[in-house]
This record gives structure tokens, C-alpha cells and sequence, in this order.
């Protein structure tokens, strides 16, 4: 795992690390040396009583923002859309892969326990998937990814089978085990039952694509559009088009791999849709085409692992890697489906790449809690070629238009982001924003973030209220280490930013992409913002160009000829240190 090398050097020091720390906060963190490895990004922990000097925290200070690669401004040629389609006597019924009204669950012949094949439930009640397999002899169950490209293989008929075998069980938790190998998916399986866990062998976050001491779940998705990525949940209640809610769903010990995914409807790798008390733990998902692909070739529709329509629970030691649009998605809607909370934490989330979005971690919704991570990496390749609008979020905290009449709009509430380090991304390492006139994120919190060497902002709050930023350290982004703008094209009555406190920020060697001017650590286009303590530093000369702290500024806002002048108002700014930086100002209004 790319960790936390460059994020301190030595973690500001032993000394300083564990001068006010009990003795337990002298284990190393994930990515320092080879004796251990853990998911996720972990600070050391306990706090130290000395503040840390600033421009000891990331020397040498030689590496420039993220912004680009060779594949960069490269349009997508035409690109055949349909996965190879399984058509040897070992693949099932024809008619599956035209739509989603017949599945491999529908033409089960069997029922209940008569699912279960001779041999298959051990003592314990667990369902060993290996006897439901149907494959020709030259394709025994193992490792061997030339399975990948046969004709004959299509192993989700027998885990549908398996997974019905799994669910007729008496026993309170059922259980489907994978065991090592590697198990090719047409279609995804459909674990529609409460109280069941998917699991294979234990997984190490340092296991390599298709370890064959592993299960790995290779999606070849036969239709793209209406059956992509490896497990979906979404129990059509039998009353019409609602969703009936699946509870306690484990997913556990798996290796993903996505070669295909939608275009025009979204769709992810694993979709838990009204699933309650759900785990997604120790799963490493990556994006495998099965031929060489341009990023922005990539399927523009698929996400990686999304909670969605009321879904709550845990994403818990998880890597995604590669995947095009989103890597983490959670998007239910506020007041339209259940807001359970969900916790995400320990995982890392890198190379979001394709042609939409590119949001390695993206809220839409309330009651989140993400701890522990580490993203990086993300970068926009528009389909066109163009190179203008290349981006890349680590974190996406967004308001969401409305869906439909009588749907409100999604609106994240009541967030907390801990721990967690987002670097190297093409756009803005954290970000929270708002296309809804009427409607912002509230009650954000983001504690002991660092953000580092993203392109453009460290972190860009353009719409937020209720926010709070504690101990945030932002340093070698492309332009401010933060910016709080109410600037606006929607009408100049949008609630934008309102509320914000900053609490011991660490500001430092920002503006890396400028190459001259004077720009500040801090810009501040809106009101109501409260930053108090922390340092706005300057620590190298020749690098960068934060030259000032903190500056203030009147903006416009409201569409083309309806623009309405506003001031910053009711800000404050106290015990804020400076080294090499000009004190914070008040600029004048250049539109009066």
C-alpha cells in the first residue's frame, strides 16, 4: 500500500511523538517499515502536549502536485461495449443476459433446501461452493486467470444455487464459502437473504491480484448495462416497484475483479441497495479490463462499492483500485430512505481514473462516519480528449439535485472524517459543495485531516454549514491549502457557506503550480468563519508561492447579469502564527 512516507519525517520525531504519548503510541504506522501491515492509513496515536514545529513535517519538500499523466487530454476511440459472451454447453440457459427480469436465481430448478447438493453443508452449516460448479474438465477450480478468457465458464448459475442452498438453512447465520481460486461471474451473484455471509480465506491487504491462496470474483458481465459488476442487492418487493429490505448481509475475505461495467445507467462492483446491518470487510476490488484500456475508455457509469437507497452499516478494511467513477458511493436520500449510519474505515482508495467524476470517496447522505483512510490518485480523462476540465476528488461531499417530482434532494448531514490522509489527487483533495439552491452539507466534521499534493485545493468548501476543521494540515497542493468561496452561478439567494470554524490549522508551501504572484495559504470569499490557533508557514523560499496567510474578499454571486456584490462579514481570525508569510488582510473590493 502507498502510505504515509512523505506525510512526516519520522513523525516529526521520536522525541515529539511520544512526549506526552502513553507507551502504546510508539507502534509504527501502516507503510513504515516491513514487520507488519494493516488496512487502512494509521497516525500514530495518542497526542502529543508539544506543538509540532511545521516545517519539519514533510522535508524534504521536492514533490509537485498531482495533475496529470501520459493518458491525459487522450479521447476514447471506439471501444466494443459488450463482454465476451459465454457459449460452450457449460454455460447457462440462453435469455439471462438480456435483461434483468430473468436471473440464474429464477431458473434454479430447485427450491429452499432442495438446493442443496449431497456433500456441500458441513457439520457447521456451512455451504462449500466448490460441488455446485459446473465446468468442463480443462477448467478446474484454481487460480489460473486464462480462465478468464474461455467460452465454457460461467460459475454464477452454480453460486446462485448455493447461495439458495445457504438460505434454507435453519441455523440464525448462514453461511457461503468460497474457497481459494478464482470464479468467473456473466452475471452478479444476488445474496437476497437475511443473516448470510459471503466469505473466502483470509485476505491480507498485501495479497496480490489473483493469489491463488485466495477467492477471487472476476465480473465478465455479459450485459453491461442491466448485469455488471460481481454482488448486487435489490429486492424487488413483490407489491410492484419497492424494495424490500435485506438484513445483516457479510461480505467478507474476497478479492473483485471488474473487466466491464455500464455506460448510460450507474451501477457498481458491489451495490447493497435497503440492506440493513450490512458489512463490506477485508475486500480488495480492483478494475482488470481484459484488454489493454485507455482511462477514459472506461465503463463512465461504474462505481466500486456503494451503499445506496437506505442501506447502513460497515465498509471496513477495503482496498479500490482503478475503479472509473466513484470508489466508495454513498448516496441515499435524506427524507425519501432511511438514513442508518454507516461507518467506512481502514480502507484506501486510489486510481479513480475514467471519464466521469473521478470521486474516490463520495457522501451524498447523512449519518457517515469515515475513519482511517487513505486516497489518493484520482484523476479525470474526459472521453472527448479535452484537458480543461481535469479533476480528481479525494473526498466528495456534495448536495445531489432531485431525482424526480416529490423526491427531495440528497443532503449530506451529520458527517465525521477522521484520521484519514488524501494526497495526490488531479483536483481537490477534500471538497464540499452544492448544486441545490436551497440546500447545503451541514454538520460536517472533519478532524486530523491532512491533505497533500493534490492539484488544485487542499481543501474547497463552496457550499457547507455547520462545518468544523479540526487540526487540518494542508501543505504542496497546486493552488490555496484552503478555500472557503460562497461564489456562485445560482441565483445570489443560494445558501452557500455559513458557519465554519478552523480550528489549529497547519498551512503550509501551497500554490506549488503558480509561478509568480503572491497568494495565501487560506483565502476566504464568504462569511461566518471563525479560524483560531495553528501556523500559515512559508518553510521553503523557492518553492511555491504561499506568501501570505490568511486573505479575505468580497465576491460575486448569481447568474450572468444577475450578480449581486457581497462582503465577508462576521469572520474571525485569532492566534494564528505566521513564519514567512505576510499577516492576514482584508482585501480591497476590486468591483466597487
Amino acid at each position: 500500500m502507498l502510505s504515509t512516507q512523505r506525510l512526516v519525517r519520522d513523525w516529526i520525531g521520536a522525541s515529539l511523538a511520544l512526549a506526552a504519548a502513553p507507551a502504546w503510541a510508539a507502534l509504527p504506522p501502516a507503510g513504515f517499515g516491513d514487520s507488519w501491515s494493516a488496512w487502512g492509513y494509521h497516525p500514530p496515536r495518542g497526542e502529543s502536549a508539544v506543538y509540532p514545529d511545521v516545517c519539519s513535517l514533510d522535508a524534504p519538500y521536492n514533490e509537485p502536485p498531482f495533475t496529470g499523466d501520459e493518458d491525459t487530454g487522450k479521447s476514447c476511440p471506439s471501444y466494443a461495449t459488450e463482454s465476451p459472451r459465454c457459449t460452450g454447453p457449460f454455460c447457462p440457459a440462453s435469455g439471462v443476459c438480456a435483461g434483468t427480469v430473468v436471473l440464474h436465481e429464477d431458473l434454479n430448478s430447485c427450491e429452499r433446501e432442495g438446493c442443496c447438493l449431497p456433500g456441500s453443508v458441513g457439520i457447521d452449516g456451512v455451504v462449500d461452493v466448490v460441488p455446485y460448479l459446473a465446468r468442463p474438465a480443462e477448467w478446474p477450480l484454481s487460480a489460473d486467470a486464462s480462465v478468464d478468457h474461455s467460452a465454457n465458464v460461467d460459475d454464477s448459475p452454480g453460486l446462485a444455487r448455493a447461495i439458495e442452498c445457504a438460505a434454507s438453512l435453519p441455523t440464525y447465520r448462514r453461511t457461503v464459502r468460497f474457497s481459494a481460486g478464482r470464479y468467473v461471474l456473466r452475471t452478479p451473484l444476488r445474496p437476497q437473504h437475511d443473516a448470510l455471509t459471503l466469505e473466502g480465506p483470509e485476505l491480507s491487504p498485501d495479497s496480490r491480484p489473483g493469489d491463488p491462496e485466495t477467492a477471487t470474483l472476476v465480473a465478465i458481465p455479459c450485459n453491461p448495462e442491466q448485469l455488471p459488476g460481481a454482488i448486487q442487492v435489490n429486492k424487488a418487493a413483490r407489491s410492484g416497484d419497492a424494495v424490500d429490505e435485506v438484513w445483516g448481509l457479510w461480505i467478507r475475505n474476497l478479492q473483485i475483479e471488474l473487466t466491464e461495467g455500464p455506460r448510460r445507467r450507474a451501477n457498481s462492483g458491489i451495490q447493497l441497495n435497503n440492506c440493513s446491518d450490512c458489512e463490506v470487510e477485508n475486500v480488495i476490488m480492483r478494475y482488470a479490463p481484459l484488454a489493454p484500456q485507455l482511462p477514459s475508455c472506461k465503463p463512465s457509469n461504474l462505481d466500486g462499492i456503494t451503499f445506496a437507497l437506505g442501506s447502513g452499516g460497515v465498509i471496513r478494511n477495503v482496498i479500490v483500485d482503478g475503479v472509473p467513477k466513484g470508489g466508495i458511493y454513498l448516496p441515499s436520500i435524506a427524507g425519501y430512505h432511511d438514513t442508518p449510519p454507516i461507518l467506512v474505515e481502514n480502507c484506501e482508495v486510489k486510481n479513480i481514473d475514467g471519464p466521469i467524476a473521478a470521486a474516490a470517496i463520495k457522501i451524498i447522505t447523512a449519518n457517515v462516519t469515515v475513519r482511517n483512510c487513505e486516497v489518493h490518485h484520482s484523476l479525470l480523462h474526459p472521453g472527448d480528449g479535452s484537458t480543461a476540465s481535469h479533476n480528481g476528488y479525494g473526498l466528495w461531499i456534495a448536495t445531489q439535485v432531485s431525482v424526480g417530482p416529490g423526491v427531495p434532494s440528497a443532503v449530506p448531514a451529520n458527517v465525521l472524517v477522521q484520521d484519514s490522509y488524501f494526497h495526490h489527487n488531479g483536483g481537490t483533495g477534500v471538497a464540499m459543495m452544492s448544486a441545490v439552491e436551497d440546500d447545503r452539507p451541514t454538520g460536517i466534521r472533519l478532524e486530523r485531516i491532512r491533505s497533500a499534493y493534490n492539484g488544485n485545493y487542499g481543501v474547497h468548501i463552496q457550499a457547507g454549514t455547520g462545518v468544523q476543521l479540526r487540526d487540518l494540515w494542508s501543505w504542496g497542493n497546486g493552488l490555496y491549502g484552503m478555500y472557503l468561496s460562497s461564489r456562485t452561478s445560482l441565483p445570489a439567494s443560494a445558501v452557500r457557506v455559513g458557519s465554519v470554524i478552523l480550528e489549529r490549522p497547519l498551512v503550509f508551501d501551497n500554490s506549488l503550480s503558480a509561478t509568480s504572484g503572491s497568494y495565501p495559504g487560506i483565502k476566504i470569499d464568504a462569511s461566518d468563519v471563525t479560524i483560531y490557533g495553528g501556523e500559515v508557514a512559508r518553510c521553503d523560499a523557492s518553492r511555491g508561492r504561499q506568501s501570505s496567510s490568511i486573505q479575505q474578499q468580497c465576491w460575486l454571486s448569481g447568474p450572468t447579469g444577475a450578480q449581486v456584490l457581497f462582503h465577508p462579514e462576521d469572520n474571525v481570525i485569532w492566534g494564528v502564527g505566521r513564519r514567512a508569510t505576510s499577516a492576514p488582510e482584508l482585501l480591497a473590493c476590486p468591483h466597487e
